[in-house]
């Protein structure tokens, strides 16, 4: 486990941010990567808990054109 911790992209950019672009930029890809995987985790977890509501989920635009 802290093979993963201290080898981490996201470690590594916040270990060579120098100026606050850096860490300006540094906090954004962070921000992101946590909601992604919020995200995912929150769609299996509830595709486990309640599969019916996946059953007219739409994903985009393209899902809607045709109907």
């Amino acid at each position: 486990m802290k093979n993963v911790l201290t080898n981490n992209a996201l470690v590594d950019l916040w270990k060579e941010a120098k100026t606050p672009l850096d860490y300006i930029l540094t906090t954004w890809v962070t921000g992101l990567a946590v909601l992604a995987f919020t995200g995912i985790g929150v769609m299996v977890f509830e595709l486990i808990t309640n599969p019916l509501q996946f059953n007219n989920a739409t994903f985009g635009i393209f899902d809607t054109l045709g109907s």
